[in-house]
């Protein structure tokens, strides 16, 4: 029976189906007619021109959205959705990929997997949700459900979750053999596992001398927009776009109270403050929603609230006072009493379901001296819980009354709901302590109708000033107390710089043309104004005279004639370091270098000229001047360590597997599989905020 009400109590998952077949009914025809309402059809991602359904996108996000839900967690829907696409556009890649590769699951393997003696820890889990002990007693229950007493539709959603559970396993079961072929072909053999054990077993010790290219003046060095470019040239493949990327500009106005609102929000709260004062309990604000009564009897030390609390244990009954303001929320505070009671007690507690007679019956058990764990596991016992402490300083059901006269030790019914009786026993009483009755109120100071209108209008009339993107400027956004910021948008990004519900302006970006400027973009909520500006559109790479890459590579076209100058002011111009450091009017240094690392303490992260040479050089012998990224260096090699661990092949393969091979592939494995993908997102089509 508890079986059956269990499988009866995943009802919402109809709830889940019925929404989809819901959207499906809505927009189906719509869909199938070829209309361009939604402009790409039924299709909302390709993958080299394979699609991925809108229908079988939606369902998949409901699951994803209802899991957060259940779990209390809150994300901007936006980023939900490019989620959920994201992981079915990997998992049609990993498909295709196995699909090529010829790996399949057969029946045999996917029946042991899923009810076999050693099945799957997913599958059993799977199974012990519905009350059930093994994944083929709930296979026998799915397809055999007159066995069982089961309604037919109860029944056939049982049968569709153990086909789409056996959709999942039969996707992980073909994971792991391509896994299997990962560790087989790229693992570290005798000579990979030797050499990765001899680059990082020595550390080599170095002094050095430097001349750092920014001690040079920078004017003296010009970079023209041909230098650049030939830069941008060779390492053009370090800027390639997956897709058409949006250069913009914009300004957010977060809607915060006006002083005139702070000043009418505390005229509020002190009216509140009088009123409570001259009324019991807290009638004084009971017809005001503006403000919040919570109510709260606890021992002091159960108050969380730190000012709350000092309050409580500070004041006279019925005194009312503010007790803090953080964040543009007042919290008033009201002594409406105290009581000196126990406050928690120590219960064991015992769910059952059965007929009266069987009720009196477990009662009878429990009280003879049977172990509760023995008691526990008895049929139509529905949960249990032994020696947990129970707070009373905020019940105000009837079993608290029982909890505190009950005799000590012996098991009683305390109460009863839709059939299932509960069994409690006191193991222990706290002794009584003083306890607060108090009401804490909060008022939320909120930005008036006209303070948004007037940050509305005043940004929309910077816009209408300066509505082409040459004009959408930081020194006039400044000039107006707005900050200008800038972000890269695509058809893929969720949110503009990470603004929540700011997909309405993605979408109107990807639309936009070069220069043109949005009009004002709200959120529900009315937290946030937007504007934004489209300065750039950038299609197969990011260009050479993009702002922050013209910076990089500006830097690195002068590091090259700093250090060609350096170089021919110093080369051979002094016998050993010491010469070096006078010339270069500087200090000698140590550092240690090990072959493996990217990064040298004192020279910086990858300066492969330094790693690469350093671990062979000769000790005691001048090398250099050596040009690195960011400084001329002379150094020699002082002493070499070499760590007493010995070589051990199994470490050092499995670390070579982590670095180099199947671990780090794995790791890979889908960013690999895109590169070569023409991927369409037609997110934007189907979504708004």
């Amino acid at each position: 029976m508890a079986t059956l009400e269990k499988i009866r109590s995943k009802s919402v998952l109809l709830l889940v189906v019925i929404g989809v077949a819901l959207f499906a009914f809505i927009i189906g025809d719509f869909l199938n007619s070829g209309s361009t309402f939604f402009g790409s059809g039924r299709t909302i991602a390709t993958v080299d021109g394979e699609k991925i359904d809108i229908l079988d996108f939606q369902k998949r996000y409901e699951e994803v959205s209802q899991q957060y839900q259940q779990q209390g967690y809150k994300q901007d829907p936006a980023v939900t959705q490019q989620q959920v696409l994201n992981q079915m556009i990997q998992e049609m890649l990993l498909t295709n990929e196995m699909d090529k590769l010829g790996i399949i699951v057969t029946n045999k393997e996917l029946k042991e997997a899923m009810m076999g003696q050693n099945a799957l820890p997913a599958m059993v889990q799977f199974a012990n949700q519905f009350g059930v002990q093994t994944p083929d007693q709930l296979h026998d229950i799915a397809f055999n459900p007159a066995k069982y007493n089961i309604p037919a539709d109860q029944a056939a959603q049982i049968q569709a979750m153990w086909i789409n559970q056996e959709k999942q396993i039969d996707e992980l079961l073909r994971m792991q053999k391509l896994g299997s072929l990962f560790t087989g072909a790229i693992t570290a053999n005798a000579l990979d596992a030797k050499a990765l054990y001899d680059e990082n077993a020595a550390t080599t010790h170095i002094a050095y001398a430097k001349k750092d290219y920014a001690s040079l003046a920078n004017d003296q060095f010009p970079v023209s927009a041909s230098e650049i470019k030939g830069m941008w040239s060779k390492e053009k493949n370090g800027y390639r776009l997956d897709e058409e990327t949006r250069l913009v500009n914009y300004i957010a106005v977060n809607i915060t109270p006006s002083a005139e609102d702070n000043i009418a929000a505390q005229q509020a709260v002190e009216e509140a403050i009088a009123k409570l004062k001259a009324n019991p309990g807290t009638e004084g604000v009971s017809n005001d929603f503006n403000f919040n009564v919570e109510r709260i009897s606890q021992p002091a030390s159960r108050i969380t609230n730190a000012q709350l609390k000092s309050f409580a244990t500070s004041t006279a009954v019925d005194s009312v006072s503010i007790v803090s303001y953080t964040n543009n929320v007042y919290t008033i505070g009201k002594l409406l009493g105290s009581k000196v009671e126990v406050d928690s007690v120590n219960v064991d507690m015992l769910a059952f379901q059965g007929t009266n007679a069987q009720r009196d019956s477990i009662l009878k058990v429990l009280n003879s001296g049977v172990a509760f764990a023995e008691v526990a596991a008895t049929a139509g016992v529905q949960g249990s819980q032994e020696k947990a402490w129970f707070s009373l300083a905020n019940e105000t059901s009837p079993i608290k009354a029982k909890l505190l006269s009950e005799t000590t030790g012996r098991f009683f019914i305390g109460d009863s709901i839709q059939g299932t009786a509960v069994f409690y026993r006191v193991n222990e009483r706290k002794a009584p302590v003083k306890i607060y009755d108090i009401a804490s109120i909060t008022y939320i100071v909120e930005p008036s109708q006209t303070t948004i209108n007037d940050l509305n209008t005043k940004l929309r009339d910077f816009v209408a000033a300066n509505n082409t993107d040459t004009a959408f400027t930081a020194a006039k956004a400044i000039a107006a107390g707005y900050q200008l910021l800038n972000a890269r948008v695509t058809a893929s990004t969720p949110s503009i710089g990470n603004i929540g519900e700011s997909r309405d302006a993605v979408k109107w970006v990807m639309n936009a043309d070069k220069g043109d400027v949005s009009d004002i973009f709200r959120d529900e909520q009315d937290k946030r104004l937007l504007a934004v500006a489209v300065t750039d559109i950038y299609n197969d790479y990011i260009p050479a005279d993009d702002q922050t890459v013209a910076i990089n590579l500006t830097e690195k076209v002068r590091n090259n004639k700093k250090a060609a100058d350096l170089l021919a002011k110093y080369e051979g111009k002094a016998n050993d370091l010491a010469g070096y450091a006078a010339l270069m009017e500087t200090s000698i240094d140590t550092t240690d270098v090990t072959f493996g690392q990217r990064y040298v303490a004192g020279l910086g992260i990858d300066e492969s000229a330094i790693i690469g040479q350093a671990v062979v050089a000769q000790p005691n012998t001048l090398v250099g001047p050596v040009k690195t990224n960011h400084a001329l260096v002379v150094y020699q090699v002082v002493n070499v360590d070499t760590e007493n661990r010995p070589y051990n092949y199994e470490e050092s393969a499995a670390m070579f597997n982590r670095q180099l091979g199947a671990d780090a592939l794995s790791y890979r494995i889908v960013q690999i599989l895109r590169s070569n993908k023409e991927i369409e997102n037609n997110m934007l089509n189907f979504y708004n905020n």
